[in-house]
């Protein structure tokens, strides 16, 4: 009798999955657009992991320290406001790309970043965002031109914003 509410409780939370991320890109829609200076970050492709169903061993991307975060379908355009390093990495738990906005300078480590998406740097005053291996070697810098740059993130383990 345990096993059968614990398993009516778990799908129970799964079918309330669907709607928090729906009003979670819906809020985060809504904050994107503005009226300041930045850009239009369109979303690539899927990746051709995301062909494959998620797995319950699925984990989102995050950061650490944490930042704000939306999310985009695959060709769809989320705002860099100016002043922020912007980064979309694939999420498989919810399907969509998560795209991080960095505006505190400092080093962010990243968990769960896999495949290719994209990275915008809309920061001013000149500010370099710095890409690191798991050694601490640099990988890749992003200028602050408000160019979208194509970025490998499975060899990336931290970020430096400035």
């Amino acid at each position: 009798m345990r096993t059968k509410r614990s398993l009516l409780g778990l799908c129970a939370a799964l079918t309330m999955v669907p709607a928090l991320l729906a009003t979670q890109t819906a809020q985060a829609a809504s904050a994107s657009h503005g009226t300041s200076d930045g850009h239009v970050m369109t979303m690539p492709a899927a990746p051709q992991t995301a062909a494959r169903p998620a797995t319950l061993l699925a984990v989102a991307p995050s950061t650490s320290p944490a930042v704000r975060t939306a999310y985009a379908g695959a060709g769809g355009g989320v705002y860099c406001q100016s002043g922020y390093f912007c980064a979309s990495v694939w999420d498989p738990t919810a399907g969509k790309f998560k795209i991080f906005f960095f505006y505190s300078c400092n080093r962010y480590t990243l968990s769960n970043w896999n495949d290719w998406a994209e990275a915008q740097n809309s920061q001013t005053g000149g500010a370099v965002a710095s890409l690191y291996g798991s050694g601490g070697g640099l990988l890749q810098t992003v200028p602050a031109d408000n160019a979208v740059y194509a970025v490998n993130w499975s060899p990336v383990y931290s970020i430096r914003n400035c």
